[in-house]
């Protein structure tokens, strides 16, 4: 897509949100706080697709206002290849904030990238998939110690219908799961959560870790295990200016199916294509600096170095990809904060476009 079309683009998903914020109406003395507004986007291996998001952000009953707020959003997408998303992410709290829920069920057809396997992967080599899954993420916590909560977690993707090119290089591979299979996991998870918001904190920690391990019993197709460290950092540096940062470690064992590897090319690490680079293991730092600009305003400008490897050990010898680049935020619910997100990142393979809900971490 050329400059003039992204351009284009971003101001009529810009006047379609300043136009649902305005027809949803809100009060924010009341305990239930919905919004409403339409989703576009555009990826080269999707092409462009529509739908609508709605947002709820709200207390159970007797929690305290000073407590974080729940929330539930639903959203459904479709694409011009046909692909369709239906998912709903879920955060809920309770017992003041002694109870955390945290879990996404999903129904995804949807297509995805494929370079081959490891940082040396070639550009040029770049092909598409679809798959149709199922998706359930369920965890529940209890805080044991002030900010620092335990719990369990189970995964489940039922990857089906796995259509890859004819002849191509997924096709000819040997890696798990190109057949498709069922993830099916249960595991640990360890939270210490400092942060003063969970849509758009502005200070404090969040650091989570976590280690699942297959389950046979439980319908697992693959038997394998991983684990991962998402630590993030959010600190104030003037008025209405915030730096956060983001160190990830992620890595698991020879079993994993490709499906559910570790990759460049996220949230974290914009500016390279969607799963530019995969393998069993990944470590990555992504810093960014948000700042107001006027009125429901603000704007963003952010890097990040990562890499992946076959096994964590090999993380530090592997060559680092580095990306950068800058986006605006509109603000769509001011007593959550709760932001549309429009970012150009950059690489030296070239440029990528998102527009999306929520910051990237």
């Amino acid at each position: 897509m050329n400059l003039k079309k992204v351009l284009y683009i971003l101001s009529i998903l810009f006047s379609f949100a300043l136009k649902a914020q305005e027809e949803v109406k809100k009060d924010s003395t009341k305990n239930l706080d919905i919004t409403l507004f339409p989703v576009a986007f555009y990826t080269p291996e999707t092409d462009f697709g529509f739908g609508a998001l709605g947002i709820a952000s709200f207390w159970l009953h007797g929690e305290k206002r000073s407590t974080r707020s729940s929330s539930v959003q639903l959203g459904v997408s479709y694409t011009t290849k046909n692909q369709f998303l239906l998912y709903f992410p879920f955060e809920i709290y309770s017992d003041n904030e002694k109870w955390r829920v945290i879990g996404e069920l999903g129904y995804y057809k949807y297509v995805y990238n494929y370079y081959g396997q490891g940082i040396t992967s070639l550009e040029e080599d770049s092909e598409n998939y679809e798959v149709t899954f199922p998706r359930l993420r369920m965890s529940v916590l209890r805080e044991v110690l002030p900010d620092f909560s335990v719990g369990l977690g189970y995964q489940l993707d039922n990857f089906t219908n796995l259509k890859e090119e004819e002849d191509g290089l997924l096709a000819n591979s040997t890696v798990i799961g190109k057949d498709g299979g069922m993830v099916s996991n249960v595991g640990l998870l360890a939270f210490y959560d400092t942060r003063d918001d969970i849509f758009y904190p502005t200070k404090g920690f969040f650091i989570q870790g976590n280690f699942f391990t297959s389950s046979n019993f439980l319908g697992s197709s693959f038997k394998y295990s991983k684990f991962n460290l998402d630590s993030r950092y959010y600190k104030k540096v003037g008025k209405r200016k915030i730096i956060a940062t983001n160190l990830f470690f992620g890595s698991s064992s020879s079993g994993t199916p490709f499906l559910d590897q570790f990759y460049i090319g996220g949230k974290r690490t914009r500016g390279f294509s969607s799963r530019r680079f995969q393998d069993n293991a990944e470590a990555s730092l992504a810093l960014e600096y948000r700042f107001h600009i006027s009125g429901r305003f603000g704007a963003a400008v952010f890097g990040s170095t990562s890499t992946v490897a076959p096994n964590f050990k090999d993380l530090f010898s592997s060559p680092l990809k580095n990306s950068g680049g800058a986006g605006l935020r509109y603000i769509i619910n001011k007593r959550d904060g709760v932001r549309l997100r429009a970012d150009y990142g950059y690489s030296k393979e070239g440029g990528n476009i998102s527009f999306t809900i929520l910051e990237a971490f």
